[in-house]
């Protein structure tokens, strides 16, 4: 996947997708914690003490220099530099060591997260495209993730690229799966 120019616009400037590498970590470990706080209006002071506690997370440690680690990045110009809009990424992980979205060894499992100010101008889908495409062209066959049951407007997203619902997952999230093209 090459990075480049896309249809979106955010404050009139067109938003661009690149592949994540290693020096992302902290746009991924802030992605992370807006996933996880994704009803919440983002608070910096928060996130800001969230951060100094450094506690470990196997969604991000390490990110870029484990084995199979993928990810892409939405972002804007913004006065010589970027504005990150937002990220996937997906990480295999083990048996003895994975997340609620773990569904087999083989199949890694995604996260997504959009800046709160860029939901519904079709960051996600642009995300979520790049990243499939990437993964397909990596030769994976299958993505997993795990959604809160009441965030409607993610699941509906996931179901219009191809996830389904899975009988895995928890009282708070559903587990769902997506079969990429070749499989």
């Amino acid at each position: 996947m090459t990075g480049g120019s896309v249809q979106p616009c955010v404050q009139s400037h067109p938003v661009e997708v690149r592949v994540a590498t290693a020096a992302d970590l902290g746009t991924l470990q802030r992605a992370i914690y807006a996933a996880w706080t994704w009803r919440e209006e983002w608070h910096e002071r928060a996130y800001v003490a969230h951060a100094a506690q450094s506690l470990p997370d196997s969604y991000v440690d390490d990110f870029g220099k484990v084995a199979g680690d993928a990810g892409v990045i939405a972002a804007a110009a913004d006065r010589g530099g970027e504005q990150v809009l937002g990220a996937a990424w997906y990480r295999f992980f083990s048996h003895e060591s994975h997340r609620s979205g773990f569904v087999a060894e083989d199949v890694p499992e995604l996260v997504i997260s959009v800046e709160e100010s860029a939901r519904g101008r079709g960051v996600g889908r642009l995300l979520m495209e790049a990243l499939t495409e990437l993964a397909s062209s990596r030769g994976i066959t299958r993505l997993s993730l795990h959604v809160n049951r009441e965030n409607t407007r993610a699941r509906r997203m996931y179901s219009s690229f191809g996830f389904e619902e899975t009988e895995l997952g928890d009282r708070r999230g559903v587990v769902m799966v997506m079969r990429l093209a070749g499989e």
